[in-house]
C-alpha cells in the first residue's frame, strides 16, 4: 500500500512537473508569436506611414497645378523625343513656335554634360549620421541669381523628411517638413559667417542641423544676370561684366564692394566674388554640404532633386507625380521687372544654346574671366570657357 502511496506521488509529481514545462513553453510560444506579431505591425505602420507621406506630398499643394493635365499630353505616351517628353511630364503645353527652338537633348548634354554635377555628395552620409532625423533640415545657399529660390521652391514641392513628416502629420508646414527657405545663417550669407551670423527668426535653430543646398551657375552666365539685377552688388559696370579697366595703359581689376550679412564686403571684381563665396563651401566648410548647379535644376529638375533630399534623408515624389517648377521661381517684389523673369520653357531655349565667342564679352573682360575665374572650380562642376574665336 505505501509503495503504491509512493508510486501515485511520483506520478502525480511527474504530471506537474509536465504541466509546468507545458506551461513554459506555451508562454514562450505565446512571447515569441507576440514579437513577430509586434515586429510585423511595426513594419506594417511604417510601410503605411511612409505610403502616406507618398500620398500627402502627392496631393499637397493642389493650388499650383500644372499648365494643362499632363496626362492628356500626346494621350500620356512617351514620345521619340526627350526633350518633349520632359515638357510633357511637366505638363507644359508646347505651341509649334516653341518646339522648333529648343534645343535637342543632345545639344544640351554637350553644353551640361550626361549627368548632374555635385560637390560635397560625400558628407551626405556624415550629415545623417550626425544630425537625428527629427532635427534634419535642409536649405538654400548661393550667390544672387544662382538658383536659390530655384532649389529651395523644387525641394518645398517635392521633398520632405519622413521622421518629421510623422511627427507633424499632413497638416504640418514645409519647414516642419525639414525644408527651409534658407540656412540658418542666410542663403546668400559667405559660409564663413556660419557661426557669426543669424538669420532673422532663427535665434534657436541649431545651425549644424541644416544641410546648405548651395547653388552655382555658370560664371559668365551669372556675370551676365548680375549687370542685369545686381542685388547688393556695387561696381560700375556701364560694360558688362567690367572686370577690368585700362588705367595708363595697365589693366586693372575692377573691384566689387557687395553688402552681405549686414556688411559691406570687398573683392577685387565680379570673377574674384564668384571664385571666392564658393571656395568657402568646397575649400573652408567644415560641415555637410552640397553644391548643386543651376543648369542641372533648370534641365534635369527630378534627378537633381532626388539626389538632394535623399543626402538628407528625405523621400521625393515620384517621378510621374512629380511637381516640376514651369514658372519664374523668382517671385514678389525685389526681384526685378516680371517680364525679365525666365520661366521653363525660355530657359530651355536660352540656356540650351551654346555659349557666344568670347561669352558676348569685350576681349580685355574675356581674358580677364579667364585669368581671374578659378580653373578648379570651373573644372569640378564641369563647367567650360566659351570659346574664344577664330585666332
Amino acid at each position: 500500500m505505501q509503495q503504491l502511496t509512493r508510486a501515485q506521488t511520483i506520478r502525480n509529481s511527474s504530471a506537474a512537473a509536465a504541466h509546468k514545462i507545458f506551461a513554459v513553453c506555451a508562454a514562450i510560444i505565446f512571447l515569441c508569436i507576440c514579437a513577430v506579431n509586434f515586429s510585423l505591425v511595426i513594419h506594417l505602420e511604417k510601410s503605411a506611414s511612409l505610403q502616406q507621406i507618398h500620398n500627402i506630398i502627392i496631393d499637397r499643394n493642389t493650388h499650383n497645378e500644372p499648365i494643362v493635365d499632363r496626362n492628356n499630353i500626346n494621350n500620356g505616351t512617351e514620345t521619340t523625343d526627350p526633350v518633349l517628353d520632359y515638357f510633357r511630364r511637366a505638363g507644359v503645353e508646347l505651341d509649334k513656335e516653341s518646339i522648333q527652338r529648343l534645343p535637342k537633348w543632345s545639344q544640351i548634354e554637350s553644353i551640361i554634360g550626361d549627368k548632374p554635377m555635385f560637390l560635397g555628395l560625400d558628407t551626405c552620409e556624415t550629415f545623417r549620421q550626425n544630425v537625428p532625423p527629427l532635427s534634419r533640415m535642409l536649405g538654400s545657399a548661393g550667390m544672387f541669381n544662382s538658383g536659390t529660390n530655384l532649389v529651395t521652391r523644387l525641394m518645398k514641392e517635392n521633398c520632405v523628411i519622413p521622421e518629421r513628416f510623422a511627427k507633424w502629420g499632413p497638416d504640418g508646414s514645409k519647414e516642419d517638413y525639414g525644408i527651409r527657405w534658407q540656412c540658418p545663417w542666410g542663403k546668400h550669407t559667405p559660409a564663413n559667417f556660419k557661426n557669426n551670423h543669424t538669420a532673422p527668426k532663427n535665434e534657436h535653430t541649431i545651425k549644424d542641423h541644416c544641410l546648405p543646398v548651395v547653388t552655382v551657375r555658370h560664371p559668365f552666365d551669372w556675370m551676365v544676370s548680375m549687370c542685369k539685377l545686381p542685388y547688393t552688388a556695387r561696381w560700375p559696370h556701364h560694360i558688362c561684366p567690367h572686370l577690368v579697366s585700362i588705367s595708363r595703359g595697365k589693366k586693372v581689376p575692377v573691384g566689387v564692394k557687395v553688402k552681405l550679412a549686414e556688411q559691406w564686403l570687398n573683392f577685387d571684381s565680379l570673377a574674384d566674388l564668384w571664385n571666392e563665396f564658393y571656395a568657402q563651401y568646397f575649400r573652408d566648410f567644415n560641415y555637410p554640404f552640397l553644391i548643386v548647379r543651376f543648369e542641372d535644376l533648370t534641365f534635369r529638375q527630378y534627378e537633381t532633386t532626388k539626389i538632394i533630399c535623399e543626402c538628407a534623408g528625405g523621400v521625393v515624389k515620384p517621378q510621374n507625380m512629380f511637381h516640376y517648377i514651369v514658372k519664374s521661381a523668382k517671385q514678389g517684389p525685389g526681384h526685378g521687372k516680371v517680364s525679365d523673369r525666365t520661366g521653363m520653357v525660355d530657359a530651355w531655349i536660352k540656356y540650351g544654346q551654346p555659349k557666344q565667342v568670347k561669352g558676348g564679352f569685350s576681349d580685355e573682360d574675356y581674358n580677364a574671366a579667364v585669368e581671374f575665374l578659378s580653373r578648379d572650380f570651373m573644372e569640378k562642376m564641369g563647367y567650360k570657357y566659351p570659346p574664344p574665336g577664330l585666332t
